[in-house]
């Protein structure tokens, strides 16, 4: 694998972890020492920062050999 495509599957996997943070923040004591006071918007920070990663490291395979016909 290219490391375009490793930092694309890291970055996805941090943004959906991210959509979890508030949850794990009630359950989890370490994430609640992490994160501080306010969750929500080092969450929102995550995730974008994740989407944003990814959306620039994505990369579509092109394929010749397949045709609509």
């Amino acid at each position: 694998m290219e490391w375009k495509r490793v930092v694309y599957h890291v970055a996805v996997v941090v943004a959906a972890l991210g959509m979890f943070l508030p949850l794990l923040y009630g359950a989890v004591p370490l994430v609640r020492e992490l994160l501080g006071s306010n969750p929500l918007l080092k969450s929102l920070a995550v995730i974008a920062l994740g989407w944003l990663t990814a959306y620039f490291t994505f990369e579509e395979e092109k394929r010749g050999e397949l045709t609509a016909s």
